[in-house]
């Protein structure tokens, strides 16, 4: 009874670490949607010479809806007065990754200790041709 008593003890801790290596690899995978969108917005944001509304807004419905946060907690700032060709674009992009540590309350850990936020700080060149003038 002793053997059968320990050894389920010893299951439920080896199986934190299953747990964990799944969270790893669900983080790995909504980080690399993030990225996949943050690099088709900056490319959008080349061509246009600035953030705008549309865009920002465009990339936050598509971040949120591929790892499940809301609209709102994503955060998109940057340049938003239009450069033209060869100035640099500033955006940094913030968003809150979740669940990072499964077992949470199994280990005394608080639900904020178990959350964080995935950051993109970048530039990059405009490519945008004013044809007003």
């Amino acid at each position: 009874m002793k053997n059968l008593i320990t050894s389920i003890g010893c299951v439920m801790l080896l199986l934190i670490f299953v747990f964990q290596f799944t969270a790893n690899q669900i983080t790995h995978n909504q980080i690399s949607s993030i990225d996949k969108y943050v690099n088709s917005f900056k490319e959008v944001v080349k061509q246009e010479g600035c953030i705008t509304s549309k865009n920002s807004d465009l990339l936050k419905e598509k971040i949120s809806s591929a790892i499940g946060c809301g609209q709102d907690e994503i955060m998109v700032c940057g340049s938003d007065n239009r450069l033209g060709r060869g100035k640099l674009i500033w955006y940094e992009i913030k968003v809150p990754i979740k669940n990072l540590i499964p077992a949470a309350k199994f280990l005394g850990l608080s639900k904020e200790d178990t959350e964080g936020v995935y950051k993109i700080r970048n530039m990059t060149t405009s490519e945008y041709i004013d044809r007003s003038s």
